[in-house]
């Protein structure tokens, strides 16, 4: 024997199965989202930001561990110590590799540009989730940068700073965003709408 009876927008179900000693048992229930005689309710969809992802082209370098500071005992700048959310740069020294940017790096975009922003937390090697293009959070090396303002690869020095962003300065190197929050502590993680202009 079958039951329905519709509880906000969609429709409980319930079986019951008559047993041979007379006992009734319910074999199986649930949660459906038909309505007889209605339009099929709408499944809620996950969102996502508008982040367009190399798809995994890259890895990470063998000299760095994006992982978090407790299981690699190194501190980055991105959350839980690791390099999530930090900037990369291509590698010059290793074809489809990516490095954290760092103040060597960040100073020389001739041979290591702007690639993206990572999204994972990957080891050694291990496949890089890159942002190129959109919405992504990125980590904030400086209090100066404000909602709207162009953002580039921080150039600061020290491994704390590392792939993180600064205010653009014209002639300092290229853009690589517009952060969409103003910062109020070096750390901060912000959102951001990531590009890259190849002009410094």
């Amino acid at each position: 024997m079958y039951f329905e009876k519709e509880v906000a927008g969609g429709r409980h179900f319930m079986e019951l199965e008559f047993k041979a000693d007379g006992a009734v048992d319910i074999k199986r229930r649930g949660f459906i989202t038909r309505a007889r005689g209605r339009n099929p309710v709408q499944q809620q969809q996950a969102t996502e930001s508008p982040l367009i992802h190399d798809g995994s082209q890259t890895a990470l370098s063998t000299a760095q561990d994006a992982r978090n500071s407790t299981l690699t005992g190194t501190t980055q700048a991105g959350p839980s110590g690791s390099g999530q959310y930090l900037c990369v740069v291509l590698s010059s020294a290793a074809n489809r590799t990516v490095s954290i940017a760092s103040s060597t790096s960040g100073a020389s975009y001739a041979t290591a540009p702007f690639y993206g922003v990572l999204q994972n937390k990957p080891r050694p090697t291990d496949a890089a989730d890159v942002g190129i293009f959109g919405i992504s959070k990125v980590v904030a090396g400086s209090t100066t940068i404000v909602a709207g303002s162009l953002i580039m690869m921080s150039t600061a020095g020290g491994s704390s700073l590392n792939g993180t962003v600064n205010l653009w300065a014209s002639g300092s190197g290229p853009r690589v965003g517009m952060s969409l929050e103003s910062v109020t502590a070096v750390g901060q993680v912000i959102t951001a709408m990531v590009f890259n202009t190849w002009s410094t």
